[in-house]
């Protein structure tokens, strides 16, 4: 079993450029009984141990990205993010998200060419190091009413600041508000790679990591109720002065599911 605890944070995301609180802490695993291995699980996807039922996705198996299916980012936004499509690379069934050593922090964005309302979403991914502070792989849900932040709200369900990316992290922007519920990871290496879940429900928001629930938002006033998409992104903040390192998070593949 995981066991959460609750954690407060008032955080500003920074909003998009647009063309594997309170809140519960996860413990990510239990111990087993002496001299016998722990039970593994079936799968370590979300949606094969629940039965969700997939209505689309990309694995990302060609050589560039389907613009058919995603919007790239690509220009400034009004926070301070320099967004590049030369910054996201797909090669070898891996989508790619670089963030430059340039002092403007150059980097990628992308989001889902699809809204609904409520639903689940899987993202397969590992964040390598060297990583900078300033640099976030973001994986979220982005309300379909682009310029109509925060009253759309923003579901960020894995958002990970830590440059050893050793958690992950989660922050809810309800509807009309920057203060949303945090939660956040015990210790986890995201270096390799990991599930990353989400399932939106009208009452209840739950995050999975590698199939297992980390957290659960469930209070009525923070819960979007319109449609969102999903967003892949490596957000970027000056945390501290100086260029910095160059940074990537890399994607397996994206699903959407019902």
């Amino acid at each position: 079993m995981l066991i959460v605890a609750a954690v407060a944070a008032f955080v500003l995301t920074t909003q998009r450029f647009g063309s594997d609180d309170s809140g519960e802490r996860a413990e990510q695993g239990s111990p087993g009984v002496a001299g016998a291995p722990p039970p593994q699980p079936a799968s370590t996807e979300a949606a094969v141990l629940n039965g969700w039922q997939l209505v689309a996705g990309d694995d990302f198996n060609g050589t560039k990205i389907d613009t058919k299916r995603w919007d790239v980012y690509d220009g400034a936004n009004s926070v301070g993010e320099t967004w590049s499509r030369k910054q996201c690379t797909v090669s070898g069934g891996v989508l790619t998200l670089a963030g430059r050593a340039d002092d403007a922090g150059t980097t990628c964005g992308l989001s889902w060419k699809g809204d609904q309302t409520f639903g689940r979403w899987e993202v397969r991914a590992r964040l390598p190091v060297p990583a900078d502070a300033n640099y976030a792989p973001t994986f979220l849900l982005w309300g379909a009413d682009d310029l109509n932040f925060p009253e759309a709200g923003e579901i960020d369900f894995s958002e990970t600041w830590n440059p050893e990316r050793q958690f992950a992290e989660s922050w809810l922007h309800g509807p009309g508000n920057l203060k949303g519920p945090y939660i956040k990871s015990n210790p986890v290496d995201l270096t390799q790679w990991h599930n990353f879940g989400v399932d939106w429900q009208s009452d209840k928001i739950t995050l999975y990591l590698d199939g297992q629930v980390w957290g659960v938002y469930d209070d009525p006033k923070y819960i979007p109720q319109t449609p969102m998409h999903l967003v892949l992104q490596l957000s970027f903040v000056r945390k501290h002065p100086g260029t910095p390192v160059a940074t990537t998070a890399q994607v397996d593949w994206a699903r959407v599911y019902r």
